[in-house]
């Protein structure tokens, strides 16, 4: 099961019915919350009954073959019709973080030739961190990977959404920096597609055109072991 935001990450509200309930655990027929992943935060938001019985819901998981919405009360039932609606504004966040962290992985990896080897997308804070598989960082080229970064940001490129069967995506070993690579198993390879400038592999929510960002800013790197550097990013409107 995938969320509705894999299409569409500006829809803010959705109708679904609930399909299963356990305790505080609940899975709707249908649902626009981003479930925990790839380095993004889950969503925030709340689900309210026919009734008008609000529940804020407190994380969304994803599980082998459904998408668990903890709540912070019991009280749904099977059955139920309700409405959900989104925290846009930790929704849109997320969103512009990790486009930002597309565009600024991109531009490592075309000077360094540097792979993703963890990140970690903001959620309720203003900052981000990108992990990279290099033996050195030479810090003294962190402005110039910023102002390469935020050269795109200004350029107003549109950021779309594209689909692969796994079959078109092995024609295309470029389309992800991880590591280790496109999970073994996925029926649909979904790419984020930031004009002229990358092509990426990714589950995410993302923002439609760059000018959304903001300016980036590199405001920290450290050492993080062997092979691994990490690269800290915040926003600025």
């Amino acid at each position: 099961m995938q969320s509705l935001c894999w299409k569409d990450a500006y829809a803010k509200e959705f109708d679904a019915t609930v399909v299963a309930v356990d305790g505080p655990y609940v899975v709707l027929d249908q649902t626009g919350f981003y479930a925990e992943a790839g380095g993004q935060p889950a969503d925030s938001g709340t689900i309210v009954s026919e009734e008008g019985d609000e529940y804020t819901v407190v994380h969304v998981k994803l599980l082998p073959d459904k998408i668990s919405h903890q709540v912070d009360r019991e009280g749904l039932t099977v059955g139920d019709k309700v409405h959900g609606v989104i925290d846009w504004e930790k929704r849109h966040r997320v969103m512009r973080h990790h486009t930002a962290s597309h565009i600024l992985s991109g531009v490592v990896n075309k000077e360094t030739g540097a792979m993703i080897t963890g990140k970690q997308i903001s959620g309720d804070e203003n900052k981000s961190r990108i992990d990279f598989s290099l033996e050195e960082f030479d810090k003294s080229k962190l402005k110039e990977y910023e102002d390469k970064a935020n050269e795109i940001v200004k350029q107003k490129v549109p950021v779309t959404i594209e689909f692969l069967t796994p079959e078109e995506a092995e024609k295309e070993p470029q389309l992800t920096r991880l590591a280790k690579g496109v999970m073994e198993g996925e029926k649909e390879i979904r790419l984020i597609i930031i004009g002229e400038f990358d092509r990426q592999a990714c589950g995410g929510t993302h923002v439609q055109n760059t000018e959304e960002i903001g300016k980036i800013e590199i405001y920290k790197a450290e050492n993080k072991g062997k092979n691994n550097r990490r690269a800290y990013f915040k926003l600025h409107d």
